[in-house]
Protein backbone atom coordinates (compact mmCIF):
# COMPACT_ATOMS: atom_id res chain seq x y z
CA UNK A 1 0.00 0.00 0.00
CA UNK A 2 2.83 2.76 1.10
CA UNK A 3 4.84 1.67 -2.35
CA UNK A 4 1.47 2.49 -4.47
CA UNK A 5 0.96 5.63 -2.56
CA UNK A 6 4.65 6.61 -3.04
CA UNK A 7 4.50 5.78 -6.51
CA UNK A 8 1.14 7.91 -7.39
CA UNK A 9 3.04 10.60 -5.73
CA UNK A 10 6.17 10.07 -7.88
CA UNK A 11 3.62 9.95 -11.00
CA UNK A 12 1.56 12.91 -9.89
CA UNK A 13 4.42 14.80 -9.38
CA UNK A 14 5.73 13.90 -12.66
CA UNK A 15 2.64 15.01 -14.01
CA UNK A 16 2.71 18.74 -12.70
CA UNK A 17 6.31 19.19 -13.41
CA UNK A 18 5.77 18.45 -16.96
CA UNK A 19 2.81 20.58 -16.90
CA UNK A 20 4.78 23.44 -15.67
CA UNK A 21 7.26 23.12 -18.49
CA UNK A 22 4.84 22.72 -21.15
CA UNK A 23 3.07 26.02 -20.54
CA UNK A 24 6.45 27.75 -19.46
CA UNK A 25 4.97 29.99 -17.14
CA UNK A 26 7.77 32.57 -17.55
CA UNK A 27 7.90 32.12 -21.36
CA UNK A 28 11.53 31.34 -21.37
CA UNK A 29 11.34 28.91 -24.39
CA UNK A 30 12.75 26.15 -22.83
CA UNK A 31 11.02 22.97 -22.78
CA UNK A 32 8.05 24.59 -23.73
CA UNK A 33 5.07 22.86 -26.26
CA UNK A 34 2.85 25.92 -27.19
CA UNK A 35 3.84 28.99 -28.83
CA UNK A 36 4.33 31.79 -26.78
CA UNK A 37 1.88 34.46 -25.92
CA UNK A 38 3.29 36.68 -23.48
CA UNK A 39 3.33 36.16 -19.60
CA UNK A 40 1.32 38.06 -16.78
CA UNK A 41 2.04 40.86 -14.84
CA UNK A 42 4.60 39.29 -12.63
CA UNK A 43 6.87 42.21 -12.13
CA UNK A 44 9.93 43.19 -14.02
CA UNK A 45 12.25 40.25 -12.67
CA UNK A 46 10.26 37.66 -14.42
CA UNK A 47 8.54 38.75 -17.18
CA UNK A 48 12.28 40.08 -18.56
CA UNK A 49 12.76 36.85 -19.65
CA UNK A 50 9.79 36.72 -21.86
CA UNK A 51 10.15 40.35 -23.45
CA UNK A 52 14.38 39.82 -24.06
CA UNK A 53 13.06 37.28 -26.80
CA UNK A 54 10.85 38.71 -28.40
CA UNK A 55 11.28 38.32 -32.09
CA UNK A 56 11.43 41.70 -34.50
CA UNK A 57 13.29 43.70 -31.33
CA UNK A 58 16.66 44.69 -32.12
CA UNK A 59 17.38 47.12 -29.63
CA UNK A 60 17.18 47.27 -25.49
CA UNK A 61 17.23 49.34 -22.73
CA UNK A 62 19.28 47.99 -19.75
CA UNK A 63 19.25 49.54 -16.11
CA UNK A 64 17.03 50.02 -13.09
CA UNK A 65 14.25 52.53 -11.91
CA UNK A 66 17.01 54.99 -12.83
CA UNK A 67 16.18 54.67 -16.43
CA UNK A 68 12.86 53.16 -16.43
CA UNK A 69 11.06 56.31 -17.76
CA UNK A 70 12.81 56.14 -21.02
CA UNK A 71 9.67 54.61 -23.20
CA UNK A 72 10.77 52.26 -25.84
CA UNK A 73 7.46 53.40 -28.05
CA UNK A 74 9.39 57.15 -28.38
CA UNK A 75 12.78 56.05 -28.36
CA UNK A 76 11.85 53.45 -31.38
CA UNK A 77 10.30 55.94 -33.55
CA UNK A 78 12.88 58.69 -32.70
CA UNK A 79 15.83 56.16 -33.65
CA UNK A 80 14.17 53.80 -36.65
CA UNK A 81 14.52 50.68 -33.86
CA UNK A 82 12.40 48.51 -32.31
CA UNK A 83 12.96 48.72 -28.80
CA UNK A 84 12.39 47.03 -25.53
CA UNK A 85 12.83 47.86 -22.31
CA UNK A 86 14.55 45.60 -20.04
CA UNK A 87 14.79 47.75 -17.20
CA UNK A 88 14.24 45.85 -13.23
CA UNK A 89 14.28 48.43 -10.44
CA UNK A 90 16.71 47.94 -7.70
CA UNK A 91 19.21 45.84 -9.60
CA UNK A 92 23.20 46.57 -10.47
CA UNK A 93 25.58 45.38 -12.60
CA UNK A 94 25.92 42.20 -12.30
CA UNK A 95 21.66 41.55 -12.60
CA UNK A 96 21.66 43.53 -15.46
CA UNK A 97 25.02 42.14 -17.62
CA UNK A 98 22.84 38.74 -17.12
CA UNK A 99 19.70 40.32 -18.82
CA UNK A 100 21.74 41.48 -21.43
CA UNK A 101 23.83 38.17 -21.86
CA UNK A 102 20.29 36.58 -22.48
CA UNK A 103 18.93 39.55 -24.72
CA UNK A 104 21.98 39.20 -26.75
CA UNK A 105 21.51 34.85 -26.71
CA UNK A 106 18.23 35.21 -28.38
CA UNK A 107 18.95 37.51 -31.16
CA UNK A 108 21.28 36.56 -33.82
CA UNK A 109 24.41 38.89 -34.49
CA UNK A 110 22.46 40.87 -37.48
CA UNK A 111 19.73 41.45 -35.85
CA UNK A 112 21.50 43.88 -33.11
CA UNK A 113 20.53 47.53 -33.88
CA UNK A 114 21.49 48.85 -30.65
CA UNK A 115 21.86 48.48 -27.12
CA UNK A 116 21.30 51.23 -23.96
CA UNK A 117 22.63 50.94 -20.58
CA UNK A 118 22.28 52.78 -17.38
CA UNK A 119 25.23 53.72 -15.90
CA UNK A 120 23.57 54.76 -12.37
CA UNK A 121 25.79 55.14 -8.86
CA UNK A 122 25.46 51.07 -8.67
CA UNK A 123 28.02 50.53 -11.79
CA UNK A 124 30.28 52.91 -9.48
CA UNK A 125 31.63 50.80 -6.38
CA UNK A 126 35.21 50.31 -6.53
CA UNK A 127 38.13 48.34 -5.14
CA UNK A 128 36.61 44.85 -6.59
CA UNK A 129 32.78 45.11 -4.42
CA UNK A 130 30.09 44.45 -6.23
CA UNK A 131 26.88 43.36 -3.92
CA UNK A 132 23.59 42.04 -4.77
CA UNK A 133 20.96 44.50 -3.21
CA UNK A 134 18.00 42.48 -3.52
CA UNK A 135 17.07 38.85 -4.72
CA UNK A 136 17.46 38.18 -8.87
CA UNK A 137 16.19 34.57 -10.23
CA UNK A 138 19.74 34.25 -12.06
CA UNK A 139 18.14 30.32 -12.64
CA UNK A 140 15.73 32.06 -15.40
CA UNK A 141 18.65 34.14 -17.29
CA UNK A 142 21.33 31.48 -17.15
CA UNK A 143 22.64 28.68 -19.33
CA UNK A 144 21.74 25.65 -17.37
CA UNK A 145 18.75 23.41 -17.79
CA UNK A 146 19.79 21.54 -14.46
CA UNK A 147 19.10 25.12 -12.15
CA UNK A 148 15.97 26.27 -14.36
CA UNK A 149 14.22 22.98 -13.41
CA UNK A 150 15.25 23.02 -10.21
CA UNK A 151 13.75 26.11 -9.79
CA UNK A 152 10.96 25.19 -11.85
CA UNK A 153 9.78 22.51 -9.20
CA UNK A 154 8.19 25.01 -6.79
CA UNK A 155 4.65 26.29 -5.27
CA UNK A 156 5.56 29.78 -6.89
CA UNK A 157 6.00 28.47 -10.28
CA UNK A 158 2.81 26.28 -9.66
CA UNK A 159 1.17 29.31 -9.10
CA UNK A 160 2.24 31.27 -12.02
CA UNK A 161 1.55 28.45 -14.14
CA UNK A 162 -2.08 28.88 -13.29
CA UNK A 163 -1.78 32.43 -13.99
CA UNK A 164 -0.50 31.46 -17.52
CA UNK A 165 -3.19 28.93 -18.05
CA UNK A 166 -5.15 31.83 -17.32
CA UNK A 167 -3.68 34.09 -20.06
CA UNK A 168 -3.84 31.60 -22.40
CA UNK A 169 -7.44 30.94 -22.19
CA UNK A 170 -7.90 34.69 -22.32
CA UNK A 171 -9.02 35.35 -18.56
CA UNK A 172 -5.62 37.40 -17.66
CA UNK A 173 -4.41 40.44 -19.49
CA UNK A 174 -0.77 39.98 -20.95
CA UNK A 175 2.53 42.02 -19.46
CA UNK A 176 3.30 44.66 -21.60
CA UNK A 177 5.12 43.53 -24.35
CA UNK A 178 7.69 46.47 -24.78
CA UNK A 179 8.10 46.65 -21.19
CA UNK A 180 7.78 50.15 -20.31
CA UNK A 181 6.49 50.93 -16.51
CA UNK A 182 5.51 54.30 -16.36
CA UNK A 183 6.43 54.85 -12.38
CA UNK A 184 4.21 58.54 -12.43
CA UNK A 185 1.26 57.01 -13.74
CA UNK A 186 -1.35 57.43 -11.07
CA UNK A 187 1.05 60.07 -9.11
CA UNK A 188 -0.35 63.30 -8.42
CA UNK A 189 2.81 65.87 -8.86
CA UNK A 190 2.83 67.99 -5.72
CA UNK A 191 5.86 70.69 -6.80
CA UNK A 192 5.92 71.87 -2.97
CA UNK A 193 6.16 69.02 -1.73
CA UNK A 194 9.08 67.42 -4.10
CA UNK A 195 10.55 70.78 -3.45
CA UNK A 196 10.93 69.88 0.28
CA UNK A 197 11.77 66.79 -0.53
CA UNK A 198 14.53 67.64 -2.78
CA UNK A 199 15.56 70.23 -0.51
CA UNK A 200 16.02 67.52 2.38
CA UNK A 201 17.83 65.43 0.60
CA UNK A 202 21.74 64.99 1.13
CA UNK A 203 23.71 65.50 -2.20
CA UNK A 204 25.94 62.54 -1.77
CA UNK A 205 23.45 59.98 -0.67
CA UNK A 206 23.98 58.43 -4.52
CA UNK A 207 27.44 58.09 -4.32
CA UNK A 208 29.68 55.68 -3.07
CA UNK A 209 31.11 56.35 0.02
CA UNK A 210 34.71 55.25 -1.27
CA UNK A 211 37.78 57.00 -3.14
CA UNK A 212 38.21 55.69 -6.17
CA UNK A 213 40.30 56.09 -9.33
CA UNK A 214 38.72 55.06 -13.19
CA UNK A 215 41.17 51.55 -13.04
CA UNK A 216 39.62 50.94 -9.60
CA UNK A 217 35.53 50.87 -10.44
CA UNK A 218 34.86 47.19 -10.53
CA UNK A 219 32.06 46.66 -12.87
CA UNK A 220 34.10 48.69 -16.12
CA UNK A 221 36.14 45.72 -16.88
CA UNK A 222 32.41 43.68 -16.77
CA UNK A 223 30.85 45.89 -19.00
CA UNK A 224 34.05 45.80 -21.43
CA UNK A 225 34.26 42.44 -21.37
CA UNK A 226 30.32 41.64 -22.23
CA UNK A 227 30.67 44.17 -24.85
CA UNK A 228 33.25 42.22 -26.71
CA UNK A 229 30.78 39.67 -27.38
CA UNK A 230 29.05 42.43 -29.77
CA UNK A 231 29.51 43.41 -33.36
CA UNK A 232 31.74 46.55 -32.98
CA UNK A 233 28.92 48.09 -35.49
CA UNK A 234 26.17 47.58 -33.24
CA UNK A 235 25.85 51.43 -31.37
CA UNK A 236 26.06 51.17 -27.65
CA UNK A 237 24.87 53.98 -25.46
CA UNK A 238 25.97 54.29 -21.97
CA UNK A 239 23.27 56.49 -20.23
CA UNK A 240 24.55 58.55 -16.66
CA UNK A 241 21.16 59.40 -15.35
CA UNK A 242 20.54 62.70 -13.72
CA UNK A 243 20.60 63.54 -10.35
CA UNK A 244 19.19 66.29 -8.60
CA UNK A 245 21.79 68.86 -7.44
CA UNK A 246 20.66 71.44 -4.89
CA UNK A 247 21.70 74.91 -7.28
CA UNK A 248 21.85 76.60 -3.79
CA UNK A 249 24.23 74.10 -2.58
CA UNK A 250 27.76 72.92 -3.30
CA UNK A 251 28.42 68.83 -3.55
CA UNK A 252 31.18 67.63 -1.26
CA UNK A 253 34.33 67.68 -2.75
CA UNK A 254 35.03 63.93 -2.15
CA UNK A 255 31.53 62.84 -3.83
CA UNK A 256 32.40 65.08 -7.18
CA UNK A 257 35.76 63.26 -7.15
CA UNK A 258 34.27 60.03 -6.98
CA UNK A 259 31.98 60.88 -9.21
CA UNK A 260 34.68 62.32 -11.97
CA UNK A 261 36.37 58.62 -11.30
CA UNK A 262 33.58 56.64 -11.88
CA UNK A 263 32.19 58.93 -15.55
CA UNK A 264 35.84 58.55 -16.11
CA UNK A 265 36.13 55.30 -16.47
CA UNK A 266 33.00 54.57 -18.65
CA UNK A 267 34.40 57.30 -20.67
CA UNK A 268 37.18 55.51 -21.37
CA UNK A 269 35.64 52.64 -22.08
CA UNK A 270 33.44 54.21 -24.78
CA UNK A 271 36.50 55.67 -26.39
CA UNK A 272 37.96 52.54 -26.62
CA UNK A 273 34.94 51.06 -28.65
CA UNK A 274 33.98 52.00 -31.87
CA UNK A 275 29.72 53.27 -32.06
CA UNK A 276 29.92 53.90 -28.01
CA UNK A 277 28.88 56.91 -26.83
CA UNK A 278 28.84 58.16 -23.35
CA UNK A 279 25.72 60.42 -22.16
CA UNK A 280 26.43 62.21 -19.12
CA UNK A 281 23.29 63.77 -17.82
CA UNK A 282 24.65 64.44 -14.20
CA UNK A 283 26.45 67.33 -15.49
CA UNK A 284 23.77 68.92 -16.95
CA UNK A 285 22.93 71.22 -14.81
CA UNK A 286 19.64 72.70 -16.21
CA UNK A 287 18.59 69.22 -16.02
CA UNK A 288 19.88 68.17 -12.45
CA UNK A 289 19.49 72.03 -10.76
CA UNK A 290 15.85 71.93 -11.75
CA UNK A 291 12.44 70.89 -9.54
CA UNK A 292 11.74 68.17 -11.95
CA UNK A 293 12.33 65.49 -9.82
CA UNK A 294 10.51 62.88 -7.62
CA UNK A 295 13.24 62.58 -5.28
CA UNK A 296 17.47 63.01 -5.86
CA UNK A 297 17.39 59.89 -8.27
CA UNK A 298 14.27 59.75 -9.93
CA UNK A 299 12.99 62.12 -12.45
CA UNK A 300 9.83 62.98 -14.42
CA UNK A 301 8.73 62.39 -17.56
CA UNK A 302 10.04 66.19 -19.38
CA UNK A 303 13.50 64.91 -18.56
CA UNK A 304 12.86 61.36 -19.93
CA UNK A 305 12.00 63.20 -23.13
CA UNK A 306 15.01 65.12 -23.51
CA UNK A 307 16.82 62.09 -22.42
CA UNK A 308 15.46 60.07 -24.93
CA UNK A 309 16.32 62.91 -27.86
CA UNK A 310 19.57 62.53 -26.94
CA UNK A 311 19.44 58.66 -27.03
CA UNK A 312 18.23 58.36 -29.81
CA UNK A 313 20.90 60.65 -31.79
CA UNK A 314 23.59 58.80 -30.33
CA UNK A 315 21.97 55.50 -31.73
CA UNK A 316 21.71 57.23 -35.03
CA UNK A 317 25.30 58.23 -35.40
CA UNK A 318 27.00 57.00 -37.94
CA UNK A 319 24.43 55.51 -40.19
Amino acid sequence: MLTLYLASLVGLGAVVGGVILALDPYDSGRFSLFAAKGVPEFGPRLTAASRARQSGIDAAIIGNSTIQLIDPARLSALSGRRVVSLTIPGTGPQEQLVVARYFLGHHRAGEMRGLVLGIDSTWCSANGRLELTNPFPFWLYGESDLDYLGHMMRLATARATIQKGKLMLGYAPAARADGYDDYEAGRAWDPEAAHQRLSQAGVDAMVPDQDAAPDDIAAAPLLAQFLTRLSSNVPVVLVIPPRYRNPEAMPAAHAAARQRACTEAYRKLAQARAHTTLLDFITQRDIAGSDEFWDPIHYRAAVARRMEAAIAAALRKGE
